[in-house]
């Protein structure tokens, strides 16, 4: 099951849990209402990992203030 939500598969967010930004891939689940989302970050040169986060702990990095 599919929840609509603003996360775009291929965009970039800040995950608020690990302070990175990451790539979002595709949702995977949803988890009492809350959809959840594949994301990939880079760790060095080349290296990537793949983490399930929820949509809540996506932002933006442009509604960030500096």
């Amino acid at each position: 099951m599919k929840v609509k939500s603003s996360i775009k598969s291929g965009a970039e967010y800040l995950c608020t849990k690990l302070g990175e930004v990451v790539t979002a891939v595709e949702q995977v689940a949803v988890v009492k209402g809350l959809a959840m989302w594949e994301v990939e970050r880079k760790i060095g040169a080349g290296i990537r990992k793949r983490l399930i986060v929820s949509e809540r702990s996506l932002v933006e990095p442009a509604a960030i203030p500096a």
